[in-house]
């Protein structure tokens, strides 16, 4: 069931401060017009277009000062346009700061004379940024500088950092992409905003999903597209024949639309780039259905026959896939009754080994440490079973669990353990992803909240969000240039 939903009006002129984050109160906006991608402006709220100063007709010779003209992206009004009449052909960059004493650039590029224009990401909204061109790197020249203020900040929840130690953190996760939903009601569905945070807990980028439909599983695509989902599945209770996955780019324009009929909660993109997605029958069994980039679609694995060969009797369906390219085996996870984690033959669709708390499944050697209700199981690099999990059946404490899989023995024996007594309890989503400096980053789901954890269970980064609406799967960036069109 959903919960009651409050709305108070947003109005936004600074960094992270609209309202009081720690309220469960809700902005209230406007919605989409039906089958709209283009969110919705902030009610009330008519921005004001910057006023520029046009561009000369002609080239300026070098002796002459660059005339920079910046502009706010139409819907997605963090970003920034900076246009200007490159005068030769050369390697040039743009500067720009938001923070005091603080410059980033776009990449280096080689520019050739005339009309020239680059779009400047990583701005938090509602900010003031200057600007400036350097039209060959060589010489180090800058252009005079222009000033632009971002737009108003979109009607979307809003985080509170509460831990943040960036000596211990994660180098390369410089920003942080997910999705959460507007209303409060846990898993249900509702106005869902795709964001990307800084580190001080600052949206740079935000885009409303579709309708209500649920969009909870973003990552992004070996073309630097982002892929997002528009599950039909709870909102439309068509049993997800009108779910889809979206590949977009960063200033919001789609390259591809993809038909996923039957998908209620995951999908990955394939290393040849096929998309695979858990594809349910009702609330009755499911498969996993592949559509390859020339459009052919295929089933990789089939739940019924192994429930029957088990004699299960309860709805399969998976809510986190991942695959592992060295082993060709994909590697699901069942919030069923009986909770359970499977690995599949991504070529042939045996089952090779499952764990959890179905017949023949690996045994835990320690009954306390079992896992329950688990999401965003993984591999880590060091072949270990990375999960997000219960407490127990009867307790709703969010843990990260971590184990040694012996095939010899066939038990999982846990070897790191995170969260309990924490007051986080996260009634349904979440995950745990290892990171390339060792740290683990939580997402507890419905208990909306992002934690990096070092090895010693020490909290470097804290980011939590109000009330009990869901947070869908987040990953971090180290650069959102890629993304750009």
């Amino acid at each position: 069931m959903r919960g009651s939903r409050h709305h108070l009006q947003l109005v936004c002129a600074a960094l992270l401060g609209c309202g009081d984050p720690a309220t469960t109160d809700t902005p209230t906006f406007v919605d989409p017009v039906p089958d709209e991608t283009t969110p919705p402006g902030p009610t009330g709220t008519v921005p004001t277009p910057p006023t520029t100063t046009p561009p000369p007709t002609t080239p300026p010779t070098p002796d002459e000062p660059i005339v920079v003209t910046l502009a706010l992206h139409p819907t997605i009004e963090s970003l920034v346009t900076a246009s200007w009449e490159q005068p030769a052909d050369a390697t040039a960059r743009v500067e720009y700061s938001f923070d005091l004493g603080e410059w980033h650039a776009s990449p280096d590029a080689h520019t050739p004379a005339g009309p020239a224009e680059v779009l400047l990401l990583g701005i938090p909204y509602a900010l003031p940024v200057t600007v400036r061109v350097i039209p060959d790197v060589s010489t180090g020249v800058a252009s005079p500088e222009v000033v632009i203020t971002t737009g108003v900040m979109p009607p979307l929840p809003l985080p509170l950092i509460v831990a943040d130690d960036p000596t211990q953190q994660e180098p390369t996760g410089k920003w942080l992409l997910g999705s959460i939903n507007n209303d409060q009601g846990g898993w249900a569905p509702g106005k869902y905003w795709m964001f990307i945070l800084d580190r001080k807990g600052r949206v740079v980028w935000a885009k409303r999903g579709i309708n209500e439909d649920m969009t909870i599983y973003l990552q992004v695509s070996q073309d630097n597209d982002i892929l997002w989902d528009q599950s039909t599945f709870w909102s439309e209770f068509d049993g997800g024949d009108g779910s889809k996955i979206h590949r977009m780019k960063l200033d919001g324009a789609e390259t591809q639309v993809i038909d996923a009929p039957g998908m209620h909660h995951c999908f990955i993109e394939m290393p040849d780039r096929s998309i695979v997605w858990g594809s349910s029958t009702g609330f009755q069994t499911e498969v996993l259905r592949k559509i390859a980039p020339d459009g052919t679609l295929s089933v990789v694995w089939e739940c019924e026959p192994f429930y029957d060969s088990l004699g299960l009797d309860d709805w399969c369906h998976t809510n986190s896939i991942t695959y592992n390219p060295a082993t060709d085996r994909f590697l699901l996870s069942f919030p069923t009754d009986d909770t359970f984690v499977l690995e599949v033959d991504g070529t042939t669709g045996e089952e090779i080994r499952w764990f959890g708390h179905i017949p023949q499944s690996y045994a835990f050697d320690l009954p306390t440490s079992a896992f329950q209700y688990q999401h965003g199981t993984t591999w880590t690099p060091e072949g270990t079973l990375l999960l997000s999990s219960h407490l127990s059946p009867s307790d709703d404490d969010a843990l990260v669990r971590e184990y040694i899989v012996d095939d010899a023995t066939q038990t999982l024996t846990q070897i790191w353990a995170f969260g309990q007594g924490d007051g986080i309890d996260a009634a349904n989503a979440g995950e745990a992803h290892r990171l390339p400096n060792g740290n683990t980053l939580h997402n507890t789901g419905t208990d909306p909240r992002v934690r990096e954890l070092t090895p010693d269970g020490e909290v470097v980064w804290d980011v939590k969000w109000s009330g009990d609406r869901l947070l869908g799967r987040t990953i971090f960036l180290d650069d959102l240039y890629p993304l750009a069109p």
